[in-house]
């Protein structure tokens, strides 16, 4: 049995959470970033906290292996004089809605190979798509994904408002589902 600790109460957090309940082979702990007093024991501890909080709360946490879900800092910045590694999703995440995380794909990155293959087993058990990703790289994916997303967003609002311009449904732009295809 995996323990896992999370810290934090976002909406990574809140994810994770719903995810490993659902594993019998993963066994949760999870406390508010703010209540790092008594810390649990566990075999990972997965800080899902804001990305300017990271260094702070890793100083305070003395288990044996802690990871971070930032898309943007390196696994360096973490402060805790443990064993270190990365459990990124590269998804963006809200409380309210729902995410399969089979279809999420999980970026990976440990000091030490035993670790990694243990975030590799962590990421089996609630996902499908593994990446060993470094820092480095995985920096530069959250920067690529960050244009896929934001720009793509911003084409479609640009697209919309030449049809609302031009009286034309914007629906017409969107793509087809096979099976709603008329045939003549």
């Amino acid at each position: 049995m995996i323990s896992v600790l999370i810290i934090g109460n976002g909406n990574v957090a809140a994810h994770l959470v719903k995810a490993f309940l659902k594993v019998d082979t993963i066994s949760l702990t999870q406390v508010s970033s703010r209540k790092l007093e008594n810390i649990p024991k566990a075999t990972i501890t997965i800080l899902a906290v804001s990305d300017d909080a990271i260094e702070t709360v890793s100083l305070k946490i003395k288990n044996s292996f802690v990871v971070h879900t930032s898309g943007s800092f390196s696994m360096k910045d973490l402060k805790n004089t443990t064993n270190k590694g990365v459990f990124y999703m590269l998804q963006t995440f809200s409380k309210e809605k729902e995410v399969d995380l089979s279809n999420v794909p999980f970026c990976l990155e440990a000091d030490r190979h035993e670790d990694y293959l243990l975030l590799e087993t962590l990421a089996n058990a609630i996902g499908k798509k593994i990446y060993s990703i470094n820092s480095e790289q995985r920096k530069a994916l959250h920067v690529a994904a960050v244009f896929v997303n934001n720009f793509t967003n911003h084409l479609y609002k640009i697209g919309n408002d030449i049809c609302e311009e031009y009286k034309v449904p914007f629906e017409i732009l969107q793509p087809s589902n096979p099976g709603n295809i008329r045939k003549n």
